[in-house]
């Protein structure tokens, strides 16, 4: 889709939604920063993004989500399957998150770095944010069985779509937990390099693929 089609998530219309997503999590970042998550309300948000309460609510639907959202989700979702025609399924995914989440990264690694912070410190949060995983699982397996032929229920689809989604989310959790020390997208290469080798346990060095030996 045109990078300036009206009705594409590049088109004008969304570019400026974007932006005023990007000023009001910005400015309820800066709070949850001096203030801690939980003693900001949405309307002390609105105040600091100069924006009615209702706009922050019809913007992003809860607080959670305002330390949620980025534009990874839908920008994979519309590319993903244009990608799936030429290759394996987790091969796309690796590819269209190197270029989406480098585009994101580019623009400000330091704020995804602020929101992780926050949701990993919150359990309202991450209980929110798995919710958040678990619904991109079923959407990243429903482009799957479209573009296989398969019904969304079949069992590689959903084990594949999962465990795609569960990579990166605890890709996520090992640069936290890291002190953010490597870049993300490094950590995220890593992530799909495991998924590719194939997975496995070892009682050796982090980062180890030796099968294990069984009796």
């Amino acid at each position: 889709m045109s990078e300036d089609g009206a009705g594409g998530l590049g088109g004008l219309w969304q570019r400026k939604r974007n932006a005023a997503m990007h000023r009001i999590q910005s400015a309820a970042l800066d709070l949850f920063d001096e203030r801690g998550y939980q003693a900001v309300t949405v309307e002390q948000i609105a105040e600091a993004s100069e924006v009615s309460p209702s706009s922050v609510y019809r913007y992003f639907g809860t607080k959670e989500d305002i330390v949620l959202w980025d534009e990874f989700d839908p920008l994979l979702e519309e590319a993903l399957p244009e990608e799936l025609r030429d290759g394996s399924p987790l091969l796309a995914v690796r590819r269209l998150t190197g270029v989406v989440l480098g585009q994101l990264v580019g623009d400000d690694e330091e704020r995804i770095r602020r929101r992780m912070r926050h949701v990993m410190s919150d359990a309202t949060l991450e209980s929110s944010m798995a919710r958040h995983m678990y619904a991109a699982s079923e959407a990243l397996g429903g482009i799957l069985a479209a573009q296989l032929d398969r019904p969304v229920e079949d069992l590689e689809v959903q084990v594949l779509s999962h465990v795609i989604v569960g990579a990166l989310l605890g890709g996520v959790h090992h640069w936290h937990g890291g002190g953010f020390s490597e870049p993300l997208l490094q950590v995220l290469e890593r992530s799909f390099d495991i998924l590719e080798a194939g997975l496995s346990t070892t009682a050796g060095s982090p980062g180890t693929s030796t099968p294990v030996q069984r009796g």
